[in-house]
């Protein structure tokens, strides 16, 4: 019997009593019963919160919290029934049921009638399937709670699941899938489950994908929509959900008419006497043990991850034993596995994890190393140092002050830390109540607290962290070997082998003979010396300062050297605070070699500190290094009382810093890995990350740095080490209780610890400019690297004007924040729900922080080319005309309140206390009122404003001189190939977009016997016949006699097969099969396609004009000539190089402060 056999041998308790202290209530208005929690329930310090829990009479568990500070409430419900519960036939079941149920109920029919509501009342909602849980969740502001809870409350009672939204939801999940499968966290994460013991319910193809689906239902000879049904019926059932309500008592509910509503909105959940989902088998059965998976990586990485079974531990939640060994197994300190790793080389980063604790089966502990190439070639030699570094835990023995240590950082969070969010509240107690051990007095703690000390359960979890109860893992994208990697997942097509460890790796005594001479190196973690000493003693804090969304921060001291603010701030009964810093330096903005240097600089850096202070991490003191374009910024977040020492302890590193030749390597080879990973990266973040790159300079595109790597060297890193920080400009905003006299001495300690020569020369200072983006229309064509990648994507980005100098330019930003708001959802229902043009649709406003112009972003992701995803969003825009200009003044003035409440949400944590000013102050704007600012120019917007702004910036009907937009068009290899023409700005400029698109489509379902020059000729010569009896294909309209669309298709389709005949007979072959032929004719005469959209759009695309299409030519800089610039057939401006593109373009002027700037203490000299 295996080790773990022998722990699953003890079974384990009852499940925690949820019936003696709850008792019969009524609720006060429709006198409705439940049954109420009478007991205590262990809450955090302070707490201005009230709870109630309870249950319904269909035994549906609900906690219902009243919030006074919270402006936007939030609702999660989990269903303690996940992918493992999937029938074999038809994998990804659960995750499909959770998208349908989203999609329209008996009460609610229109499939977007809950989102539409949460939209025009400020909200938004998401779900999530897990193997055991699926969990739902939204956020609303206070007033639309009810309506929302209601909705919500019929997707459990009466969910329609139509047939018609089943089969485009298997289109979205489909695209969820192939994003997936570019994803080499995903394809780990899926490798791992489908090597498990084979049909066990973890080893099952977790997310589904329209075969898995659909297609298995086809060849079964069922209907998918029914069994989507019975699964609801099997699972769905009261006695298995636990719902969480977190509403707002300012404006909102009180908790009496929380529970009024659940009470009476959720009773009617059917009750199905359904078991609590668990597993009681382990995925890693005896014969899976002992063996190593080697896998192919897409990014050129090298993973290593040791996977340990562990048994059911859910019961021991209270005493967490996979908590103390997880902590041990991950500290990064002096003696840790982790930095004797990285001091040998062998690792760049490593995690330690396992199963969620709310899970009631076996458990996974998984040790994870990205390793370096030495590490991975040395692989059986790093797995001899973990358990090297275990045999020392144990030597140790079980520490109690170690346990105390974690049980003490447990409670400072718990109950002194800062009140969480919402929507966080909701989804981790709701999740929390599905282990069916958890006592209803810690339905609020959870896990997040060690409630005792159990030695012997820790004992028995390190006993079993032994080389004969593991696998392996071994992840690269090549290996010399190529023959070990015989098999191909059928799901994600990764290739992979799987073979029995070798003997030296599963015996302890050979092991240990490998690691004879790094005795000295592993050792046991010394007390955490930045644990705060007043946990004990620290009572509530009941006049906490809660900082005003609008409240400006002070400015202590200004002047050549450096700038000094505080903001009072407090929230939570211990006093918390931060420090953020920039260090201006004048050695990197200039060239992408600075960047390069400081982007080294950093890598090295945080590698130092992480031995130093990774007790700080573990005792709640976050700290973040980073250089953005020419400064070092530094940040500094938790206990107030020690985070002067961290700042300290990062600056005295920084100036001190020698730089090996063997760590430069180190991190000069994650550089390079990293760049090339932003290569293969999702098309959306590469096409995001260009325009980023196109609106300020100096921006270095991440290819240009990664060029400049192979020019550097450690003695280029060590001079700019020297030099950079001779001449800075130091800005620092310290948030919390802080006094005037304790910022200052922390500002003074930090300049010391820096200790420059001077300041920067007012003459060299010098900032990052925004590019004044010309009017006009330009696109910007990208090809990705990965080959394996099918997806495209498109940015739009559709600016307005360039603000003033020196104004905050609120009202444009008011109107984009609106539009975005109102558009988001019916963009997304349109063009991802109905079109399916991809699984990422998103529509948001952008801000230029370098003082440019804000703009309105559309983004999309799928398989679709680009061209045809241009020609939607265009569409949309079009048709979404209307709905704006019929918008009643009731609907109207919904969304502007909503607005206006979501931007007077109170930061309810030190970091967004902190981040809502610097970014000001980073920024150059001192804007501190812009929330005041845009919320006054929100509620004064009017629909005629609004129409108007829209007609001249947005509609591309309007064609205004004035109307800026930049698309950046991601194309993958394989939609390149398709049309290798395609790359061509000649191609864009002699052919218009629509039959552009209309080809691409053709290549995609593989007529590409059609050349682009056939689709032209077709779309130009296509017309009406003259007399509408002639042909049966014909239809009268107001202009008379047309061809339908239907007899466009049929003639396209006979064309396809002429070109195919004559190809044949010219290169005298044979041709394509006849039966594939008639598959592709099938496809160009299918109504539905999307080929039938774009064949309909290149016919009518001279009565549709806008900006990508037909429009009047661009005017770039004041002229009709660029240097470097070509025109489409529509007289949009084709940017080939972003770096030319921004030369052609003037610069905004550099921000300037939007208030007087006067500091409090103005008679202290400069330091220096």
């Amino acid at each position: 019997m295996c080790p773990i056999d022998k722990q699953q041998s003890v079974p384990p308790p009852e499940p925690a009593d949820w019936q003696e202290l709850f008792d019969e209530q009524q609720t006060i208005e429709s006198q409705a019963p439940y049954y109420n929690y009478t007991g205590s329930i262990v809450l955090p310090v302070g707490d201005k919160r009230k709870y109630r829990l309870f249950r319904l009479p269909n035994n549906i568990r609900v906690v219902c919290i009243s919030d006074p500070d919270v402006k936007q409430s939030a609702v999660s419900l989990a269903v303690n029934v996940g992918s493992s519960a999937d029938p074999s036939e038809f994998q990804g079941m659960a995750h499909a049921l959770e998208h349908l149920l989203f999609m329209g109920t008996a009460k609610y029919p229109d499939a977007r009638d809950f989102e539409t509501y949460l939209t025009s009342h400020g909200g938004y909602t998401n779900a999530s399937t897990t193997s055991t849980i699926t969990y739902y969740r939204f956020a609303v502001n206070n007033r639309g709670l009810a309506g929302a809870l209601d909705r919500f409350a019929q997707f459990f009672i009466a969910p329609l699941l139509d047939t018609d939204c089943v089969a485009r939801e298997l289109n979205a999940i489909e695209s969820e899938f192939r994003s997936n499968v570019q994803n080499d966290a995903q394809r780990r994460s899926h490798i791992m489950r489908a090597t498990c013991c084979s049909g066990h319910p973890y080893s099952q193809f977790m997310g589904g994908n329209y075969a898995s689906l659909q297609t298995s239902a086809e060849q079964m000879g069922v209907q998918l929509r029914d069994r989507m049904a019975e699964f609801f019926a099997a699972h769905y059932s009261a006695d298995v959900m636990n719902l969480v309500i977190v509403g707002g008592s300012q404006d909102g509910a009180t908790l009496d008419e929380l529970v009024e509503w659940s009470v009476n909105m959720f009773s009617p959940v059917m009750n199905r006497n359904v078991v609590r989902m668990a597993i009681p088998s382990h995925p890693l059965c005896e014969q899976k043990l002992g063996t190593m998976v080697r896998y192919q990586t897409l990014g050129n990485a090298h993973d290593i991850t040791l996977t340990f079974a562990l048994p059911h531990t859910s019961h021991l939640y209270c005493s967490a034993p996979e908590q103390y060994v997880k902590d041990l197994l991950a500290y990064g300190g002096l003696g840790s596995l982790q930095a004797c790793l990285k001091q040998l080389g062998w690792i760049a980063s490593m995690s330690v994890n396992s199963s969620p604790p709310n899970i009631n089966s076996p458990r996974l502990l998984k040790i994870k190393f990205s390793a370096t190439p030495a590490g991975f070639m040395q692989y059986d030699k790093l797995v001899a140092y973990v358990f090297a570094y275990l045999r020392a835990i144990r030597a140790q023995g079980v520490q109690e002050w170690y346990f105390r240590e974690l049980q003490a950082m447990a409670q400072m969070s718990f109950f002194y830390g800062e009140p969480m969010y919402p929507i966080t509240v909701a989804v981790n107690i709701a999740c929390q109540m599905c282990n069916v051990y958890l006592h209803p007095e810690h339905v609020v703690s959870g896990t997040q607290l060690l409630y005792e000390f159990d030695r012997d359960q820790i004992e028995a979890i390190l006993a079993l962290l032994n080389p004969e109860n593991y696998r392996l893992f071994l992840g690269a994208r090549e290996f010399p070997d190529s023959a070990c990697l015989p098999e191909v997942d059928s799901h994600f097509g990764v290739r992979f082998g799987e073979a029995k460890l070798p003997s030296e790796l599963t015996s302890e005594a050979e092991l240990s003979l490998v690691t004879l001479d790094c005795a000295d190196q592993l050792y046991f973690p010394e007390p955490n010396k930045y644990i705060t000493q007043h946990i004990a003693t620290t009572e509530p804090n009941n006049t906490a300062l809660d900082c005003d969304v609008q409240q400006a921060p002070l400015l202590l001291e200004r002047n050549r050297q450096f700038e000094l603010w505080t903001r009072q701030f407090s929230h939570g009964a211990l006093p918390r605070g931060s420090i953020s810093m920039f260090v201006e330096t004048m050695a990197v903005h200039t060239t992408s070699r600075g960047q390069v240097l400081g982007e080294l600089l950093v890598r090295v850096l945080n590698d130092r500190l992480a031995k130093e202070l990774y007790a700080a991490e573990m005792a709640g003191i976050k700290h973040k290094l980073l250089f953005s374009e020419h400064r070092l910024c530094i940040s500094v977040i938790g206990v107030q009382e020690k985070m002067a020492l961290v700042l300290l302890e990062i600056l005295n590193e920084l100036r001190n810093l020698v730089v090996t030749n063997d760590e430069f390597s180190l991190h000069l080879d994650q550089a390079r890995r990293v760049a090339e990973y932003m290569q293969i990266s999702s098309p959306r973040l590469q096409a995001s990350w260009q325009q980023y790159y196109l609106r300020a300079t100096p921006r270095w595109h991440h290819m240009d740095w990664a060029a400049e790597l192979n020019n550097v060297a450690a003695a280029d890193l060590q001079e700019f080490v020297s030099e950079a920080f001779s001449q800075v400009y130091v800005a620092m905003l310290v948030v919390g209780q802080v006094s005037d006299r304790k910022a200052m001495c922390i500002l003074d300690q930090s300049l010391a610890a820096l200790a420059p020569h001077s300041p920067i020369p007012s003459v060299l200072y010098s900032q990052v400019r925004a590019v004044s983006i010309c009017p006009g229309t330009y696109v910007q064509r990208i090809i990705t690297d990965n080959a394996a990648n099918s997806d495209n994507s498109i940015n739009c980005t559709i600016y307005t004007p360039t603000p003033t100098r020196g104004t905050g330019d609120y009202r444009s930003k008011a109107m984009l924040s609106l539009i975005a708001h109102i558009m988001a959802i019916p963009f997304f229902d349109q063009l991802r729900t109905q079109e399916q043009l991809g699984y990422m649709v998103n529509c948001s406003w952008i801000t230029n922080n370098s003082g440019g112009a804000s703009g309105l972003q559309l983004c999309i992701q799928g398989s679709s080319n680009p061209e045809y995803m241009c020609l939607r969003v265009e569409k949309f825009l079009v048709d979404f005309t209307p709905r704006l200009e019929s918008m009643s003044e009731c609907e109207f003035q919904a969304n502007i309140a909503a607005r206006v409440t979501a931007n007077l949400e109170l930061p309810r944590k030190i970091v967004k206390a902190t981040n809502q000013v610097w970014q000001k102050i980073q920024d150059g704007n001192y804007d501190f009122e812009y929330t005041g600012e845009l919320n006054a120019q929100l509620e004064s917007l009017t629909r005629a404003d609004m129409l108007e702004f829209w007609h001249t910036y947005v509609n591309p009907l309007c064609a205004s001189a004035e109307m800026t937009r930049v698309v950046v068009q991601v194309w993958s290899a394989g939609a390149a190939d398709l049309a290798p023409g395609m790359r061509s700005a000649e191609v864009m400029a002699e052919y218009p977009l629509p039959t552009i698109a209309l080809h691409l489509c053709l290549t995609q379902i593989g007529a590409d016997e059609l050349l682009l020059s056939d689709v032209g000729r077709f779309v130009a010569t296509s017309g009406m016949p003259s007399d509408p009896n002639l042909d049966s294909g014909v239809e009268i309209d107001a202009d008379g006699p047309r061809l339908t669309v239907a007899e466009y298709q049929r003639r396209l389709a006979a064309l396809y097969k002429a070109v195919v005949l004559e190809t044949a007979a010219a290169e005298q072959m044979l041709g394509k099969p006849s039966a594939e032929v008639e598959r592709i004719c099938a496809l160009i005469a299918d109504d539905q396609a999307q080929l039938c959209t774009a064949l309909q759009m290149a016919l009518e695309s001279d009565q549709f004009q806008s900006s990508l299409l037909t429009s009047q030519p661009a005017i770039l800089c004041g002229h009709k000539t660029a240097t470097t610039l070509m025109q489409t057939f529509s007289g949009a401006w084709i940017i080939s190089d972003y770096l030319a593109f921004k030369r052609e373009q003037p610069l905004c002027a550099p921000a300037i402060p939007v208030i007087q700037l006067q500091a409090k203490y103005s008679s202290r000299p400069s330091i220096l």
